[in-house]
């Protein structure tokens, strides 16, 4: 990073940024991102490349989402939730992964929630564009920037949130 930040000031050239032999898809990511993203968010480097072990599918997927965290990218579908808590009723992470894998190639700008739980959820998620909250107890609810616009049974409300983001409208 220090070598970076001066040879960016010395040198008015394009940088290219990479951390090589960063480990798996978790450690290697966050690796890269805390390299990457700290001289990014100064302005500095103009091409990325995020280098890991395995499946190089998920090095393209993780440049995406540290280019998408310091504000650089904005297509395809960013997906928000919070972390699980005593008032969630339902299985969050297996929500999260199924949208994120049903949207994967969607490369509309869309910001997507999937909450926990209707106490907290859509105010926590109110700059979502589309979300869902709940769920579990046998219902849970659909919002759309914020306000609630239905309540739905569990069975429906992650094919109701997918058939509602391919038909996104602007």
């Amino acid at each position: 990073v220090e070598s970076y930040e001066l040879l960016s000031s010395e040198l008015d050239y394009p940088l290219h940024l990479g951390v090589t032999e960063a480990g798996d898809v978790y450690s290697g990511t966050v690796k890269n991102a805390i390299g990457m993203g700290s001289l990014l968010l100064k302005g500095i480097g103009d091409t990325v490349r995020v280098s890991l072990t395995g499946d190089p599918v998920q090095e393209i997927y993780a440049a995406k989402e540290i280019l998408r965290a310091v504000g650089s990218y904005n297509k395809g579908i960013e997906i928000i939730s919070c972390p699980t808590c005593g008032r969630t009723r339902f299985d969050l992470e297996k929500a999260v992964s199924k949208v994120k894998e049903a949207t994967k190639n969607i490369n509309r700008s869309l910001k997507v929630a999937i909450m926990g739980c209707v106490v907290n959820g859509p105010g926590e998620a109110k700059d979502a564009d589309i979300g869902i909250a709940g769920g579990g107890n046998g219902s849970g609810i659909l919002f759309i920037r914020g306000e609630r616009v239905a309540v739905l049974p569990d069975e429906e409300l992650i094919s109701e949130l997918l058939r509602r983001i391919n038909n996104w409208q602007d």
